[in-house]
């Protein structure tokens, strides 16, 4: 008799929605434009030419037509509870995570396979499949406790192993860093922690291991994290932009030896009020607490020892 005070489309889906293939055009409508982690749609994969000739209608009937039967999506295309709990996250402006470098051009291969986004205590991974033009998953990430064991199941990361003892050495940008751990220069690395506060035996350690350690060098990964929160969505072209238009916008893109504890880490930040780029700054850190994810959702500020005005 009162139907109409509960949502059509409540009941559980008859698929486990990690199951579920999405293409790009499904998580654009779902999303109402871009993903925060721009990982399914970005500036790159966006067909402009038809969402302006076309809009988005075409994609939300096809979607409706496939994704129906899996009780995910009514017949208008409007998304279950589960769905839209799940996709909650997927574009607001949280913190990212990925396990991978964003194309930072039109053809550029995409290598990232995973995109999370943790957003007020949610958190949803979007999972690349194998295979061109093969489509996603969407994958709820459980409670906070769980975050950092479900992102590394789906990025193939293993557990962090701990640092012997903690120790942070911050520079500015400085290419001959990664160069001579690669060749084990263990005296430029003494000089240059010299220079920056460390007696350099944790890095000179590291170096040698890395340079006879085969499997230390094949553990290495690239991973990405982004911190949005404070940012405004940019929405003038009728679809959500993700934009770090704020000051508290910040970056980390490391390189990651989980099985050391050790992050050889590209950090941004606003450096002064009113600067329009972040600007960048070296971080090396052994790490001896914590996991993964607790070391790739802490932001650093611009450091006061690099500032020169």
């Amino acid at each position: 008799m009162f139907e109409f005070l509960t949502r059509r489309h409540a009941a559980p889906a008859e698929i486990p929605l990690s199951e579920v293939r999405f293409t790009r055009e499904d998580l654009f409508v779902l999303l109402d434009g871009c993903d925060t982690g721009m990982f399914a749609n970005g500036e790159f994969t966006i067909d402009f030419d038809q969402l302006e000739r076309r809009g988005i209608d075409p994609w939300r009937r096809d979607m409706a037509a496939r994704l129906s039967p899996t009780g995910l999506v009514d017949a208008e295309g409007a998304p279950s509870d589960e769905l839209e709990i799940a996709i909650h996250p997927l574009n607001k402006p949280g913190e990212v995570v990925d396990d991978g470098l964003t194309p930072q051009a039109a053809g550029e291969r995409e290598v990232r396979t995973v995109s999370a986004v943790f957003y007020e205590g949610s958190g949803t991974a979007i999972k690349r499949l194998p295979g061109r033009r093969a489509g996603f998953n969407i994958v709820p990430l459980g409670l906070e406790a769980e975050w950092d064991a479900a992102f590394r199941l789906l990025s193939g990361i293993g557990a962090l192993c701990h640092a012997g003892k903690s120790e942070r050495i911050v520079s500015d940008v400085e290419p001959r860093i990664g160069e001579s751990i690669v060749r084990n220069d263990a005296d430029w690395l003494r000089s240059f922690c010299a220079d920056h506060g460390s007696d350099g035996s944790a890095l000179v350690d590291f170096a040698a291991r890395l340079s006879s350690d085969r499997a230390l060098r094949s553990s290495k990964r690239y991973i990405m994290s982004a911190d949005y929160r404070g940012c405004a969505f940019d929405r003038s072209l009728g679809f959500l932009i993700p934009q770090g238009n704020s000051e508290s916008f910040k970056t980390k893109c490391a390189y990651a030896f989980p099985s050391a504890g050790v992050f050889l880490t590209s950090a941004g930040a606003f450096a002064r009020h009113g600067d329009e780029s972040l600007t960048e700054f070296s971080v090396i850190d052994f790490v001896s607490e914590g996991a993964l994810l607790d070391y790739m959702l802490v932001f650093y500020e611009y450091p006061e020892e690099l500032r020169r005005w």
